[in-house]
């Protein structure tokens, strides 16, 4: 009995940790709006290599979970119950990749000052 509960915390913590993510990604309406940065996140050489591996791998994860015919829970046993872990991959998903493009967008705004020098005396001479 010990075991199942010490199981069943772990499920749910991870379950939290999701649903968590999906919250911070304003419930997926966020995604909406960084989608269209999701290009020039990937090809953009200032952002970490390891970021554009975690937002790939979760697209082809969630794609190749939602096409797969295997699923956690089968919707042929459970019904419409069954499209819980579809759903739950996909929120997974748009949370991972709304947190990476959030990174992404404050490395930017850091980052467009980078070219601007400061604190130089100068004189204009006039010919």
């Amino acid at each position: 009995m010990n075991n199942f509960t010490k199981v069943i915390d772990i499920i749910l913590d991870g379950l939290k940790r999701i649903l968590v993510r999906f919250k911070n990604a304003k419930f997926g309406l966020l995604f909406i709006i960084n989608i269209f940065k999701i290009p020039d996140f990937i090809t953009d050489k200032r952002a970490n290599i390891i970021s554009k591996l975690k937002v790939i791998s979760s697209i082809v994860v969630a794609i190749l979970y939602l096409v797969s015919v295997i699923d956690f829970i089968p919707e042929m046993i459970t019904g419409a119950f069954g499209m819980f872990d579809d759903l739950l991959v996909l929120v997974w998903c748009l949370g991972i990749m709304s947190e990476e493009i959030e990174k992404y967008k404050l490395m930017i705004k850091d980052d467009k000052g980078s070219n601007v020098i400061e604190d130089v005396d100068f004189e204009v001479k006039e010919d």
